[in-house]
């Protein structure tokens, strides 16, 4: 039969008595970072080498910085609520000229006219691709002129 106050004892005992976890190693292998070593890995320090009082500061400057951002985010919201509010129309503008927006798109009659030679779908090309298969094209003409009139 088990007992939780005996385990939570050895538990506590057990953290009391290991020694600190220690920093591990960390290397610079070109311009990624690692655990474990590359050819050619610079090792880096990674200590906080920092005294207790300018970890504090830190931790401080941290915390105001927090809360000045959480100040602003409620004023700019303020702000956006006033400026909402300062642009709403007082009284609906009746013109029976102009026509209420609506959500459909705007209906076009003619429809776009195909180019001759523009295929269905497009298809990409590599940029020149034209060109060489335009110059092949008219390397074996010539190459042809040059036998038809070679054999006459």
């Amino acid at each position: 039969m088990r007992h939780p106050v005996l385990d939570a004892i050895f538990l506590i005992a057990a953290c009391a008595l290991s020694p600190w976890a220690s920093a591990q190693n960390a290397y610079k292998c070109g311009n990624t970072y690692s655990q474990t070593p590359c050819p050619g890995a610079v090792p880096v320090a990674i200590d906080d080498s920092r005294t207790s009082a300018q970890q504090k500061q830190t931790d401080a400057a941290t915390a105001m910085t927090s809360k000045t951002a959480g100040t602003l985010e409620k004023d700019r919201l303020a702000q956006e609520k006033r400026d909402l509010a300062a642009n709403k129309p007082t009284a609906p503008v009746v013109n029976s000229s102009v026509k209420a927006p609506t959500d459909e798109p705007p209906k076009t009659s003619a429809k776009k006219k195909k180019k001759k030679g523009e295929p269905e779908y497009f298809t990409a090309q590599v940029p020149g691709e034209k060109k060489t298969k335009a110059k092949a094209k008219a390397a074996k003409a010539s190459k042809a002129k040059k036998e038809a009139a070679s054999k006459t």
